[in-house]
């Protein structure tokens, strides 16, 4: 069960899976969490998810943790393709991103995402609510996502 102190009405998720980059992951997150902002790991399950490059996190809660109707403000999908297919793979995972789209949330995709998820729905086309990093440093767009999730 999730303590009520973790999942906050205007919360944001940074997702893992196994092959996630480490590197978008923890820059995002110290960020975030640096400002205060009420930000989560969240995983497939709240095993150990290791890294493309080994390194180990756990995350604060499972995907199938949510109750009915909670959803995220904001989700933030890391890379690489191992991380993205596990991802999509989980029923959970599509839940989730279509609800937090329904109740108006964003899905920010970091550029090593991109590749593995640009051909499908809802991703497929970049709108006010389906954020890619493209061209931009993982310093600028982070800080876009922590001007738009102060916005809530």
């Amino acid at each position: 069960m999730i303590s009520a102190h973790l999942l906050q009405k205007n919360s944001c998720a940074i997702l893992v899976s196994p092959g996630f980059t480490e590197n978008e992951v923890v820059y995002c997150l110290s960020q975030m969490r640096a400002l205060g902002l009420p930000i989560l790991l969240v995983g497939i399950s709240t095993s150990l998810v290791k890294s493309q490059r080994g390194l180990s996190v756990a995350p604060d809660l499972a995907l199938s943790e949510l109750a009915n109707g909670q959803s995220f403000r904001m989700i933030i999908i890391p890379g690489n393709y191992e991380c993205v297919t596990n991802l999509l793979t989980s029923p959970d995972f599509h839940v989730q991103v279509n609800r937090s789209l329904a109740e108006n949330g964003r899905v920010a995709i970091l550029a090593a995402a991109a590749g593995a998820l640009h051909q499908i729905a809802p991703f497929a086309t970049p709108s006010e609510q389906i954020l890619y990093q493209q061209d931009q440093s993982l310093e600028l767009f982070c800080q876009q996502l922590i001007q738009i999730a102060t916005a809530f």
